[in-house]
């Protein structure tokens, strides 16, 4: 078995990060252990941040102002070092705490040796009826899992709390969440829709979760031991940073692409089923509250944006070619947000505080949208200088045409 030393040894010749093939994206923490539990699609590598973290202090401030499940906030755990993030998806900040965290003491109270037990007694265990619960709610309404299936999982919830302890539970439970959707009559597909003819069926629920427990309990017996730091929930939104106790020096991140996945709806069964939201109603507020990066993300209820030049021009050219009205108002939305997001960062950063971020360019109706450029235009608003653009992956929009995506670096004024 691989060692964790050689999945997270960090190399001793710093390379540039943006020469690395597949650094932008989330299939290489498939085989690691711990980033495993949780395969987010629009992740990054945990080299990049492996890297990053190259040069930071022993004593330096890491934060994550989109923290997503954890794959900064992991990756400087098993390197010993402790982290900060933002998130406001519940369900993804709460993967990141289980990930870090909730392992870290796990590992020391015999969680490996739960999660077995709870495996075994699923192999031969006969779920009650479920009983009343948002996701048992919700399933009425939508058929959301084949026939009997939403009351095994909440069953399975009540089951994983009699056998294991405190920490190992919410291990467990990651374990049933993430067997929610290969079980269910919906797939993902960038976003959470119903299956269709030609869509591999839903898999058996029971089973999957085993599998799941028997991984986990095995990652926590191989690197449980190395998760020597700790990582912190600072705020839901990074446009709203509160006062830290010590300046940022470092700052890797990948916000939402424009028009990219709807993280809300894309958890909206985990959710249920952890009973983070009491009903789907509550979504709205969700996406409301979310970064403008999605047209489902757009309502009268939002405040004006901010008025950016560069900006502008682009969202002034949508207003005439788009076919949906929303979509220059995302674009304006979106790089207001992250304005906010650059300014109440940089409040928090001491200068010469480095920040890596990963992002991608889209098209809409034939429009170039260059949001690498945007951001750096943005960025230098709000008291950040552009240091350099690497190009790390390169992708086709839906009409064909060629769009790629970056890694910035900028540096605190």
């Amino acid at each position: 078995m691989t060692t964790a030393q050689s999945l997270f040894e960090i190399p001793a010749t710093r390379r540039p990060l943006g020469r690395v093939p597949r650094l932008g994206v989330f299939d290489d923490n498939r085989q690691k252990p711990i980033h495993r539990w949780y395969p987010f699609v629009e992740g990054y590598s945990a080299e990049l941040v492996g890297r990053a973290l190259e040069d930071l202090p022993a004593t330096g401030v890491l934060l994550d102002p989109f923290g997503g499940s954890g794959t900064t906030a992991l990756t400087a755990a098993l390197a010993g070092r402790d982290s900060l993030f933002c998130e406001i998806n519940p369900y993804l900040a709460w993967v990141a705490d289980v990930k870090v965290n909730r392992s870290r003491r796990a590992n020391s109270s015999g969680g490996a040796e739960d999660l077995r037990a709870l495996a075994d007694t699923l192999k031969t265990w006969c779920p009650d009826a479920g009983g009343p619960h948002p996701l048992i709610d919700a399933d009425t309404r939508r058929g959301f899992f084949p026939d009997g299936v939403a009351g095994t999982v909440v069953a399975s919830l009540r089951l994983a709390e009699e056998v294991c302890g405190p920490d190992a539970v919410e291990i467990a439970k990651l374990a049933i969440a993430t067997a929610l959707i290969p079980a269910s009559n919906m797939i993902r597909r960038t976003d959470l829709r119903k299956r269709r003819p030609g869509d591999p069926p839903p898999q058996p629920f029971t089973p999957r979760v085993i599998e799941n427990l028997l991984a986990m309990a095995d990652d926590l017996s191989v690197v449980g031991a190395d998760l020597n730091g700790r990582t912190t929930r600072v705020a839901e939104d990074a446009r709203q940073l509160p006062s830290l106790d010590a300046p940022v020096d470092l700052v890797v991140t990948s916000p939402p692409y424009l028009n990219g996945t709807n993280y809300c709806r894309n958890t909206k069964l985990e959710l249920l089923a952890l009973g983070l939201v009491a009903g789907e109603s509550e979504l709205a507020n969700l996406r409301l509250g979310s970064i403008a990066a999605g047209i489902n993300n757009i309502s009268r209820r939002r405040s004006s944006p901010d008025v950016i030049p560069s900006v502008e021009a682009i969202a002034t050219a949508l207003d005439e070619v788009a076919y949906d009205p929303r979509i220059p108002s995302m674009v304006r939305m979106y790089f207001s947000d992250m304005l906010r997001v650059f300014a109440s960062v940089r409040s928090s950063s001491r200068p010469g505080t480095r920040w890596l971020l990963d992002i991608g360019d889209s098209r809409f109706s034939g429009v170039h949208v260059p949001t690498h450029e945007l951001l750096c235009d943005v960025a230098s608003m709000a008291g950040w200088t552009h240091v350099s653009t690497e190009t790390i992956r390169t992708r086709r929009s839906y009409d064909g045409s060629h769009l790629t995506q970056v890694l910035l670096e900028f540096r605190a004024i």
